[in-house]
């Protein structure tokens, strides 16, 4: 399995969530993200770096949280992000705030 597939399976599974929405966070359709993931179709190089920033979140999340706690914590409200859910975050491509948030979770920060 091609390594953008991998990433793929591992985001929609950690974030709990349809290729649809992870077609809406890459700026892209569904039909387009099922090539990558079943046919081997090569993402563009935008949908690519895209696509490797919102799998480096994920990797991030899996080393600061349990599973189970990951998509608790992409799925609800949250102060210090402005009262907004990471994952409507992650939809405006603001990866460097989540980043930032992650960093905090790790350092012991509530957020």
């Amino acid at each position: 399995m091609a390594a953008h597939a991998q990433a793929i399976e591992q985001i929609t599974a950690d974030f709990s969530i349809s290729i649809e929405t992870l077609a809406r966070f890459l700026s892209t359709t569904s039909r387009t993200v099922m090539r990558w993931k079943k046919e081997g179709v090569q993402p563009s190089h935008h949908h690519r770096e895209r696509l490797e920033k919102i799998a480096h979140i994920d990797r991030r999340l899996r080393q600061v949280l349990r599973p189970e706690a990951i998509e608790r914590w992409l799925h609800a409200y949250n102060d210090s992000l402005g009262g907004k859910r990471p994952l409507d975050l992650l939809a405006k491509g603001q990866y460097n705030r989540l980043l930032a948030a992650i960093a905090e979770l790790e350092e012991g920060v509530f957020v």
